[in-house]
């Protein structure tokens, strides 16, 4: 017999933790297949199970697979440390501790996500944004010794032979072309963050593209002015061969 709807919502990770990996083993039309069965044996909602999965995974990121008996999580709680997450990325452990620890309600949670989304803009005005990836790279190769940016030959990404290697919604945005053999792309991580969903995923993507990229070409650019901290420990994990080739940089730049 299949606990209460009641009680899978009050205790949402014990209960979906089970089934988090059986959905991502799954395709896209088997996964709907999946949640729906799930969602006629519980009597709750496709879009409420979803909402499971992803805050489920998005905790899994930041190490936690479990709660305390006293601790208290909800999903929405979870969903709006995400969407802060996406904007301030240093805080997310934090605020998950507070929510746990009952220092945070969900309505103070959503005070705080409108600030940091005040904040966010504030600082890509500061940061002049619109100043294209490609002006940014080209000054920081410039001021390395790397090329002249009167040199530079610059091609789309999709034009290049090796996007398919790169997963598409964080690829790289432009390749800089120094010779017919030797050539840098440039990342960009100011479009990324949004949902539990989309942060967890696509800071996992963006970090596999930077991967990627080392394998692939002589230099690659980063861009980070929200994932500063997880791209710094990635390149700090990494051979030392490999470090070599990622140039990691921000607004300050």
């Amino acid at each position: 017999m299949s606990p209460s709807p009641g009680r899978i919502a009050s205790e949402w990770l014990a209960y979906i933790r089970p089934h988090v990996r059986p959905y991502e083993a799954l395709g896209r039309g088997d996964r709907r297949d999946y949640i729906a069965k799930l969602s006629k044996r519980v009597k709750l909602s496709d879009n409420t199970l979803r909402r499971f999965i992803s805050a489920a995974q998005y905790l899994e990121a930041e190490g936690i697979t479990e709660l305390p008996s006293e601790a208290r999580m909800p999903v929405a709680a979870v969903e709006r440390v995400a969407r802060i997450a996406a904007r301030q990325p240093e805080k997310r452990q934090q605020l998950l501790k507070d929510v746990a620890e009952g220092r945070l309600t969900i309505v103070e949670l959503r005070e705080l996500l409108k600030k940091s989304i005040r904040a966010a803009g504030k600082r890509q005005r500061i940061s002049n944004p619109e100043e294209p990836l490609e002006k940014r790279a080209l000054a920081v190769l410039e001021a390395r010794g790397v090329l002249k940016r009167s040199h530079a030959v610059l091609a789309t990404f999709q034009d290049m032979e090796h996007w398919p290697y790169f997963d598409s919604q964080t690829n790289p945005v432009v390749v800089i072309l120094l010779s017919q053999d030797r050539r840098i792309v440039a990342m960009d991580d100011r479009s990324l963050g949004g949902t539990a969903a989309s942060f967890t995923r696509k800071r996992r993507e963006f970090l596999r593209n930077i991967l990627a990229g080392t394998a692939l070409y002589d230099l690659v650019l980063v861009f980070a002015s929200i994932w500063q901290e997880d791209v710094g420990k990635l390149i700090g994990a990494m051979r030392p061969e490999m470090r070599q080739r990622v140039i990691l940089f921000g607004p300050e730049a």
